[in-house]
């Protein structure tokens, strides 16, 4: 049974999303829905290497910038992200806009920030979501992936 919790995260979720604890959410894929040129949602998946909360009312996502998704993100300005995890439902609706068409020290991605205009909790009481969707790394992650150098940039680390 969904609800809406407001225009702003929950703690959990600011938590969640924050990035200071990356490591445990590897692996986790972020959907995230735009509407296309037809009029058709358009899914796309992102880890939690590409979406960052600045505070419990935006978030930054990195892009690829010629990407179908940056696309519908820079004509309609809207997104809907869903976080899906173990118990945890939640769909993020909010406006974009475009900061960086090239994030300064990762060119291949465009920088977009969303504010949150409806946060939407969806949770059956009797069906409890056992898992979210997931990646398998096919090699170890380290300092010099590309995803935790933008990663790095979204939190604005040095």
């Amino acid at each position: 049974m969904s609800r809406i919790v407001g225009k702003e995260l929950t703690q959990a979720l600011v938590n969640r999303l924050s990035g200071r604890e990356i490591d445990f959410h590897e692996g986790k894929i972020i959907p995230i829905f735009t509407i296309d040129e037809q009029g058709w949602a358009h899914p796309a998946l992102l880890s939690y290497y590409e979406v960052v909360a600045q505070n419990s009312s935006t978030l930054d996502m990195a892009l690829w910038k010629d990407s179908s998704t940056a696309h519908n993100l820079r004509r309609t300005g809207k997104v809907t992200l869903m976080i899906i995890d173990q118990a945890v439902n939640y769909y993020l609706k909010g406006s974009v806009c475009e900061l960086q068409h090239e994030m300064a020290g990762a060119a291949p991605v465009s920088r977009f920030r969303v504010t949150l205009e409806q946060v939407v909790e969806d949770q059956e009481p009797n069906a409890e979501i056992t898992t979210g969707l997931a990646y398998r790394r096919m090699s170890e992650r380290d300092a010099n992936d590309f995803s935790v150098k933008v990663f790095r940039i979204l939190r604005g680390e040095p």
